[in-house]
């Protein structure tokens, strides 16, 4: 039998809450508590869980570190958007490698917040 590792858990702190709704505001979206680690960006304000369209996760990693991560399949169709609109700007700020996992793509905040918010807009709307 295998031993389970504890992990560790970073729980939210008021600034950290403050920062999350920041990102929310600045993205136009919703934004609630999943666990002591993670928040979701939601396209509804809703309290039933399946009707709010989260269409990202916020984590937190340590102190003053937060990454944003969605869905590959839906940045693809959200970059498809912007390719069709000609807006050349907008695709330069799409993440050009994939990151933790196969199907998810990330956004490092601390160093590429207006593009994370730009992107994670884009894919706001086609969600």
């Amino acid at each position: 039998m295998l031993a389970k590792k504890p992990q560790r858990t970073i729980e939210f702190a008021e600034q950290d809450e403050i920062f999350i709704k920041k990102l929310a505001s600045d993205i136009g979206c919703h934004c609630s508590k999943v666990n002591e680690r993670t928040y979701s960006l939601n396209r509804l304000k809703t309290g039933v869980q399946g009707k709010r369209g989260a269409f990202a996760w916020v984590h937190k990693e340590s102190h003053d570190y937060f990454w944003v991560s969605t869905r590959k399949a839906w940045v693809d169709q959200a970059k498809l958007k912007a390719l069709a609109g000609k807006n050349a700007a907008i695709v330069n700020s799409f993440p050009r490698d994939m990151q933790h996992a196969e199907d998810s793509v990330c956004f490092d905040t601390r160093t590429d917040y207006s593009n994370a918010v730009t992107v994670l807009g884009l894919v706001k709307k086609i969600r």
